[in-house]
């Protein structure tokens, strides 16, 4: 319950993975990246991603790979427009999967516990 608490009151961070409104990442690619590395290899990592809502709104992601399986972890308690759903969800899925696209590669998580890991996904660009 604390957890939930400290995610909700967060705000963004120099270190966290900032994606645009359009969906394009505005800052710590590299971190990112590193993730991807990391997860492929087998190595622990956390990342935390904000993106905006067409308000301004934060939306907080954070991914917590132990090694084995990712933590994800859901927060649009900030979303003034979220509706009555809104809050801190979390789900344990096993991998990041990836694809090519016309415009880079996809990744997003896959075998997850609940649904809401479904929605989880981000492009780069090539």
């Amino acid at each position: 319950m604390l957890l939930a608490t400290l995610v909700a009151c967060q705000s963004v961070k120099d270190s966290d993975i900032v994606f645009s409104q359009e969906g394009e990442i505005t800052s710590n690619l590299d971190k990112l990246l590193k993730f991807i590395q990391n997860v492929e290899n087998g190595n622990e990592d956390t990342i935390h991603i904000v993106r905006r809502t067409t308000e301004g709104d934060p939306i907080f992601d954070t991914l917590d790979y132990n090694g084995e399986s990712i933590k994800y972890s859901h927060d649009n308690s900030k979303d003034k427009f979220g509706g009555s759903d809104k809050g801190v969800t979390n789900t344990t899925c096993t991998d990041l999967g990836s694809e090519n696209t016309e415009k880079g590669i996809k990744y997003s998580l896959t075998g997850c516990s609940s649904n809401i890991g479904k929605y989880f996904d981000f492009e780069i660009p090539e």
